[in-house]
């Protein structure tokens, strides 16, 4: 697997880190608000149960002292788009409570994806992703796209 800093100099993964946090995703709230709930308990915890579930990455924000939800997860109307469970099901994820791991993967430029971003291509070819994913990680050689 091709790390951030092979293909990006030296940038250390704090530094891409910081970067991505720049990009102002929704925390627990705003993604129940996304998806047209009412504030309240069941709201409060909406984002929390879809990523216990494998429904939704979440990556831990120190500064902020909570879980923001990388944006490519979501269609424009807010809701989650269905195909990221399959995604997250390939993706490893033994040794990454946090969510960086596989959100510095879904961020970094991929050589199968005419280097582009896993998460930019999410958002029109889903499958594609997934299929990518699956023969990096799982070793599937049938996986096509």
């Amino acid at each position: 697997m091709v790390t951030k800093n092979e293909l990006h100099g030296t940038l250390p993964a704090t530094s891409f880190r910081d970067e991505l946090l720049e990009k102002r995703w929704p925390d627990n709230h705003r993604v129940a608000e996304l998806a047209g709930m009412a504030p309240g308990p069941e709201a409060a915890t909406y984002a929390i149960q879809a990523q216990a579930s494998g429904d939704l990455l979440g990556v831990w924000s120190a500064p902020r002292h909570c879980f923001l939800y990388p944006d490519f997860q979501f269609h424009r109307s807010g809701a989650i788009r269905k195909d990221v469970a399959g995604l997250l099901a390939v993706l490893p994820s033994e040794d990454d409570g946090a969510g960086w791991r596989r959100t510095f993967w879904l961020y970094s430029p991929h050589a199968l994806l005419d280097d582009r971003t896993p998460a930019e291509v999410f958002i029109d070819d889903p499958m594609r992703v997934i299929a990518v994913a699956r023969e990096e990680f799982l070793g599937d050689r049938e996986a096509t796209w």
